[in-house]
């Protein structure tokens, strides 16, 4: 499994000289599989230039798409994804059980004047809500694909995927030891031994009393996670649309000087890739 990050900030988009190593898209993330058709996680505004990198695919093109809530940040960049306007691309779409509904929402309303110039029926690609591609669990191949319910408001999706003895653990937009029933020890049993967790960790820790019930955890909290879970690599996203890029420099080295020798720790960048 090859996963890659095309965006990687919370909330809103934030382009600009503040943002430029980490990025400033929000959530995207494409995982590769071999003789499987590409997958797709999320569909923010890093969706963009991951479809553009797809479209260098000759022939037709099967993609799969697996959103994890319907939240604007994590929806945003579908419309600008340029293989839903070729009439040879085919994408199934799977994860949280309202996916569909969601991407249909960002182009139709009730008003002649809506909020795209393209409405979902007018897109020449064949775009279905796969029903095996649902939580609570489903395979995508060879691998193993089980999901747990995120600590967000509205509700959402973690991912845990699983080959050959190697798990790869996606949790964004998850508030460990929030208000919404699950905690750290029940998203510890999820993401045991796995080789990657992705996790989200827009706040520090000193603005967690402020934030308490928004959906996201503080890095120390995430570090806490992947210790109790014996993780081997942990990689911080969802980055917060305030922070520049030296800001989160400084989060990582705090969180790689508690963290120690046994658990690397990054946070991740537009471009960052690793093999599972």
């Amino acid at each position: 499994m090859k996963l890659t990050f095309w965006g990687t900030r919370g909330s809103i988009a934030v382009p600009g000289p503040d943002t430029l190593r980490y990025g400033g898209n929000t959530t995207c993330l494409s995982l590769e599989i071999a003789d499987q058709p590409p997958i797709v996680l999320d569909a923010g505004t890093g969706i963009r230039p991951l479809g553009l990198k797809l479209m260098e695919r000759p022939g037709p093109l099967h993609i799969k798409l697996l959103i994890t809530h319907l939240h604007w940040d994590h929806l945003l960049g579908f419309p600008f994804f340029r293989p839903i306007y070729h009439p040879e691309v085919s994408l199934d779409m799977g994860g949280w059980p309202r996916c569909l509904e969601g991407v249909q929402s960002l182009f139709d309303s009730q008003r002649r004047d809506g909020h795209f110039p393209v409405t979902f029926n007018q897109l020449p690609s064949r775009i279905r809500r796969d029903q095996d591609l649902l939580a609570p669990r489903f395979d995508l191949g060879p691998v193993r694909v089980r999901t747990i319910p995120l600590n967000h408001p509205q509700g959402g999706i973690g991912l845990r995927f699983a080959l050959d003895g190697r798990r790869l653990v996606f949790l964004t937009d998850n508030e460990l030891d929030g208000p919404r029933g699950l905690g750290l020890d029940d998203y510890a049993r999820f993401c045991q031994g796995a080789q990657v967790l992705v996790h989200d960790a827009q706040y520090l820790p000193e603005e967690m009393d402020r934030h308490r019930g928004w959906g996201h955890s503080d890095w120390r909290s995430v570090l806490e996670l992947a210790r109790k879970a014996g993780v081997e690599r942990l990689i911080l996203t969802h980055h917060d649309p305030n922070r520049a890029d030296e800001a989160i420099d400084a989060v990582l080295d705090e969180a790689r000087y508690l963290a120690g020798p046994h658990l690397l720790v990054e946070a991740a960048h537009e471009g960052l890739s690793l093999t599972i």
